[in-house]
């Protein structure tokens, strides 16, 4: 009995320590992004956010499929009227500057970031453009 208690705490400490080094080794695996790059929309017809993440989520599918599935977009809903000619806000997570214009002159990810003309008709228009990097 004692031994079969003493066999299942074991086997249960290997098991943690195996999925602890797991967790380790996935974080490592993760690309630490250095640079952002931020947009902000004005909206003109009242964009349905839902049908507009749709957008990003194929940009990030075409980013992953480069080989960057750390990089890509997120989209944000501006809150209220804290800003008033703005409504949506896309935030771009990217490892480095290189990393950024090569996944930008990318052939899929090129196809991606075209508008189709069911998208234009959302009325989007970006206001503002900006990068940053990570100061360290």
């Amino acid at each position: 009995m004692k031994r079969t208690i003493f066999l299942g705490l074991v086997i249960a400490l290997i098991i943690g320590s195996c999925s602890q080094k797991a967790k380790v080794n996935e974080n490592a695996a993760k690309i630490e992004n250095t640079l952002i790059s931020v947009s902000l929309f004005t909206d003109s017809v009242g964009a349905d956010p839902s049908k507009l993440l749709q957008i990003f989520e194929r940009r990030n599918k075409a980013i992953d499929s480069i080989g960057y599935p750390d990089a890509g977009y997120q989209l944000w809903l501006v809150q209220g009227d804290s800003i008033k000619n703005f409504r949506f806000m896309s935030i771009g997570f990217w490892p480095n500057q290189a990393i950024y214009d090569s996944i930008h002159k990318n052939k899929i990810f090129r196809r991606n970031l075209k508008w189709t003309p069911e998208e234009k008709a959302f009325g989007l228009k970006t206001y503002s453009y900006y990068r940053f990097t990570l100061v360290k």
